[in-house]
């Protein structure tokens, strides 16, 4: 399936791209996601499709030890940068939080700080919205 979508390098500018799990839909709303949060990793332009691959196997092979509150993964596309985001269901659960965004770190080879929003801040603050665990 990989092989037959466009990686983020390739979307237009303003797309947004989705794999999220059977039956739930990427949007704050849904009920599995409502009292969820997110942990989003931003890259330069045309650098996030190595980690967007990585992300994907990840989830599809069971790889986070709390991967039962995984919901899904998002890129969205922008001007000057492309990010990825793994959304979860259950933002308070911390130690749940904390161990999958170390263990998204590992799986990407990322080294850099990444911070975990809750939804419900995002929704009330927009941009503005801080993050609530950092690994």
């Amino acid at each position: 399936l990989y092989n037959n979508i466009h990686h983020p390098s390739k979307l237009a500018v303003g797309a947004d791209f989705y794999c999220f799990k059977h039956g739930i839909e990427p949007k704050w709303e849904d009920p599995i996601c409502a009292n969820g949060g997110k942990w989003t990793i931003s890259f330069s332009k045309g650098k996030a499709d190595t980690s967007w691959l990585y992300t994907l196997l990840a989830m599809i092979g069971e790889q986070f030890d709390h991967g039962d509150e995984i919901c899904g993964a998002v890129v969205n596309v922008r001007g000057k940068l492309e990010k990825v985001s793994l959304w979860t269901k259950n933002a308070a659960n911390e130690a749940a939080q904390v161990s999958i965004g170390k263990q998204w770190k590992t799986f990407i080879d990322y080294n850099e700080s990444i911070g975990f929003i809750f939804h419900d801040d995002a929704k009330k603050q927009d941009r503005f919205a801080k993050n609530k665990y950092n690994v």
